[in-house]
């Protein structure tokens, strides 16, 4: 089975989703801007709730207390040799950004009216070889649709492609699983509290399953090619990354 995740690594670099799926753990740099992000994640899951209320600074304000105690439970690993004194100046990045948020959920009435179906819903497919968890389900009308929250950089005007592909690839769940078509999506940019709609396109539908083709490679152990591109500045990968492409990578 193929996650979601996979094809996300792969869209940063292909040699990258060979080593996480050959056993090496991908180790990630815990910066403070990492933690804000993991904070504003979270943060927003409660922005539906602060659209409803006459203080939403406030409201956030609070739920931003409570996740300053709870956070740790939540990413146990991720944040277990962290101090305190790191955790809360990452929550004071935060708490600066209500402002902004909240001058801009009033601009997403028509998404916090859907009912919530569920946070972080496992859904698998057999027949695609799939699975995955989008952030959220929703419910518009009768049609279930996905939606991912992005806690970094918001484009001036749609959004990242590796978001929608993410985005198409949870599409393809849901309607498998609900026996349904999938027209759209949603990303919600969390630092800005905009919500953003994306139409499900044929050739990021093509695109997904081309993927999931090539990392049905790899897991089979083929090395893809390094791209010109690679991340490699912010890879754990690099030491072990340089090494001889096999004859079967240059086919791949």
């Amino acid at each position: 089975m193929i996650r979601v995740s996979d094809i996300t690594v792969f869209l940063k670099c292909p040699r990258m989703c060979y080593f996480t799926n050959n056993g090496h753990n991908l180790v990630k740099d815990i910066t403070p801007a990492y933690i804000e992000r993991l904070i504003l994640k979270e943060l927003a899951l409660s922005y539906g709730s602060a659209f409803g209320t006459e203080d939403a600074v406030s409201f956030l304000d609070e739920e931003l207390n409570r996740l300053s105690t709870e956070i740790r439970v939540i990413y146990r690993n991720e944040l277990s040799g962290i101090d305190e004194d790191t955790l809360a100046n990452s929550v004071a990045a935060v708490r600066s950004c209500l402002g902004d948020i909240c001058s801009n959920l009033s601009s997403n009435g028509d998404f916090y009216a859907n009912e919530l179906v569920q946070d972080e819903p496992v859904v698998c497919s057999e027949k695609f070889g799939l699975s995955g968890s989008p952030d959220r389900l929703i419910k518009i009308n009768d049609a279930f649709v996905p939606s991912i929250i992005k806690a970094g950089n918001m484009p001036q005007n749609g959004i990242w492609q590796g978001d929608r592909i993410q985005l198409t690839a949870y599409s393809i769940l849901v309607e498998e699983k609900y026996n349904s078509v999938v027209e759209r999506g949603f990303v919600e940019y969390a630092r800005w509290g905009k919500v953003r709609a994306v139409v499900i396109k044929r050739h990021e539908r093509r695109k997904v399953l081309q993927i999931r083709d090539k990392i049905k490679k790899i897991q089979g152990g083929f090395m893809p090619e390094k791209p010109k591109d690679a991340p490699c500045e912010y890879c754990g990968f690099t030491g072990m990354c340089d090494v001889k492409s096999t004859l079967a990578s240059r086919f791949f």
